[in-house]
């Protein structure tokens, strides 16, 4: 029997179902795209609402050339990812409109399936693949709903299948996840996608442009210590190093020499696995300074910022070791020290102040200390809000507005050491960091990010200065209510004010972090040291696709056996054995059942030839109908239809009316 048309209710399920699947890809598919679905899938509810049906032929292709020419003009392609989603999302919505038939129905629930999986291949988050699958759980469960057969089955029983459905599919699952042969890279891959505009890092700094630093919740990474963790005033996570200054802005210097000048170690050594985020650019965050690192392709430059040959596309782990105290071998190299002292061009007032101090402070060390002291004794504040700056960005800030963050007071003293011949540029990359004591690592977020200088001492090499930590605290600006002091990360008010938030928020960061170690990062290494732990001598690849057959074998055992206790082939056979008890007493009062008719036929035609037996077996066929066919919403047992069965005794004849005289 084909499938039969369909109702207003299972196309409102059905779009339903598609709608929560596009909910994935808001961020990713082009906004038209997911109106053209809404509005085709609004028209069609209306038209079924109404009773009427697909509108015309002619209306829909062409409405189908339109959209698909549309979005060849926006990709020029139909292939890869976002090409490839969208044409199948805009695919599922125009079927939508021609909905008809449950034919039609199930293959925007195919469609659906493959809407969910695409998501997946964009983000790897594991919330996403929560929802995803309770999508699918969703879409199966209105899927059961499109049975012929009535009384159609209720929303708890079809939700309830749906899952033992899905679970069932949870070995296998589990045995291809841990045993099929891993590509070199995780099974994720995420795409850079460019966000620039939060309070991250990039290769120029212009503090004078910006009147507002906007505050971002975003990871930048987590890093995990192997066993001591360094005290706060010396966690410093080295980024992009900026050398050149034109007045106003900084800009990062690439060295032609990629090998950094080597340092000797003044304390101890920290060990730690770094997990970075996906970022647009090639460096990595580095704790200050590092000595070794297990990054494939990864160099340390000549002003020693840890970088890999391309931007970090994908989620990776670096293993590394630190020293956050050293002093340098080697005298500074002569083009360094150019770059370093080059005096600068613009900003007179403070050229004029930095050869006051520095007549006064001639020690280079001295000098240091006096810039810093000016911080701390004059009215310099620290504000997330500064007034904008013109050209002489420094000379304003020191002598005008005296209100600025990080970037500013890292300029204004790096200007000051250049103008006093003492070499110095800006560090810039990420402080502190939040403990997430559930899970032992450290979260560095945007709002870390953090600028500082380096000068070079003669004998000491260079020193880490970080003159914003100069800045007393009752000179932070009120209104700054994230801000827990000049020279703190930022925190969010919600997280002091409200502790168990903040609990609740590490729990979650630990389960993603557990997620992305354990199933996001789930290699070819990983797979060996699973083999290893099954006691499996010299494993190999030929092994693992050994083990993976012996697996898929029990799993699919299992699978069959699960099955067949479902369906119940002994209920069958009891039922069948009932039904052919019931035609056999019906065909021995002369009503016998034909080769073609359905129980519920048979009943119609037993009532029309014995009305006397019609409502005792039009009520038995039904029920047998409903066992037979729709068990899960049948109120009779198949016990029960025996015994009912068994007690039916049809008279030979039909009982004849007495009347009276």
């Amino acid at each position: 029997m084909s499938p039969g048309p369909v109702s207003y209710e299972q196309l409102l399920g059905i779009f339903a179902c598609l709608a929560l699947a596009l909910v994935a890809h808001l961020g990713s598919l082009p906004v038209w795209v997911l109106v053209t679905v809404a509005v085709s899938g609004g028209i069609r509810l209306l038209l079924a609402h109404r009773g009427r049906a697909a509108p015309p032929r002619g209306v829909r292709v062409a409405i189908a050339g339109l959209a698909i020419a549309l979005l060849f003009l926006q990709f020029r392609t139909f292939n890869g990812l976002s090409a490839g989603t969208a044409l199948l999302a805009l695919m599922a919505g125009l079927k939508l409109l021609e909905t008809d038939t449950q034919r039609d129905i199930y293959i925007i629930t195919l469609s659906i399936y493959f809407v969910s999986m695409s998501a997946l291949l964009e983000g790897d988050s594991f919330w996403l693949l929560a929802y995803l699958i309770g999508v699918c759980w969703l879409t199966t469960a209105t899927l059961l709903r499109l049975t012929t057969t009535l009384p159609v089955p209720e929303w708890r029983r079809c939700l309830r299948y749906g899952g033992r459905i899905l679970s069932q599919g949870l070995p296998l699952a589990l045995v291809l996840w841990l045993l099929f042969p891993r590509f070199a890279g995780p099974l994720w891959h995420i795409p850079d996608d460019g966000r620039s505009a939060r309070s991250g890092l990039s290769d120029t700094m212009s503090p004078g442009d910006i009147d507002q630093l906007a505050l971002s919740d975003e990871v930048a990474f987590r890093v995990r210590f192997a066993a001591a963790t360094p005290p706060p005033q010396e966690r410093y996570w080295r980024g992009p190093v900026m050398h050149d200054f034109d007045g106003r802005t900084w800009s990062r210097f690439y060295p032609s020499s990629q090998s950094a000048p080597p340092l000797r170690s003044q304390g101890p050594a920290y060990r730690y696995t770094l997990s970075l985020e996906p970022q647009q650019h090639h460096w990595i965050f580095a704790l200050d300074w590092p000595s070794s690192w297990d990054l494939p392709g990864g160099v340390l430059t000549s002003d020693y910022t840890l970088v890999q040959r391309g931007p970090v596309s994908r989620p990776i782990d670096v293993a590394a070791t630190s020293y956050t105290r050293v002093q340098s071998s080697e005298p500074l190299d002569n083009h360094l020290r150019r770059q370093d002292t080059s005096p600068p061009s613009h900003n007179p007032r403070t050229v004029q102040l930095a050869q006051t101090l520095r007549s006064a402070h001639p020690d280079d060390w001295d000098y240091v200390q006096a810039v810093l002291g000016m911080f701390a004794q004059q009215p310099f504040y620290y504000t997330l809000t500064p007034p904008k700056l013109a050209n002489h960005s420094v000379d304003e800030f020191l002598f005008d507005t005296k209100r600025g963050f990080c970037e500013h007071y890292a300029s204004a003293f790096a200007v000051l050491m250049r103008a006093a011949g003492i070499p110095a540029h800006v560090v810039t990359g990420y402080q502190g960091g939040t403990f997430n004591r559930f899970a032992d690592y450290w979260i560095l977020r945007q709002s870390d990010a953090h600028a500082w200088d380096e000068v070079w001492i003669e004998g000491r090499g260079w020193v880490r200065v970080d003159p914003t930590s100069s800045i007393a605290p009752g000179r932070v600006e009120h209104g700054l209510e994230d801000a827990m002091g000049a020279n703190e990360p930022l925190a969010s008010r919600w997280q002091r004010r409200i502790p168990w938030l903040a609990d609740t928020r590490l729990r979650l960061d630990a389960l993603r972090q557990m997620w992305r170690e354990r199933i996001l990062f789930f290699d070819q290494d990983s797979q060996q040291k699973l083999l290893e732990w099954l006691h499996i001598p010299e494993p190999d690849g030929q092994k693992l696709v050994i083990v993976l057959t012996a697996a898929l074998t029990l799993v699919l055992c299992w699978l069959t056996w699960a099955v067949r206790r479902e369906v119940d082939p002994a209920r069958k056979e009891l039922l069948s054995r009932a039904y052919s008890r019931l035609c056999a007493k019906l065909a021995a009062v002369g009503i016998p059942r034909q080769s073609h008719e359905g129980a519920e036929d048979y009943a119609v035609r037993v009532a029309q030839r014995r009305p006397d037996l019609g409502p005792a077996v039009i009520a038995l066929c039904r029920h047998y109908s409903r066992l037979r066919y729709a068990a899960a919403s049948a109120r009779t047992t198949v016990g029960q239809f025996d015994a009912a069965v068994h007690a039916f005794r049809p008279p030979a004849k039909p009982k004849s009316s007495r009347t009276g005289v």
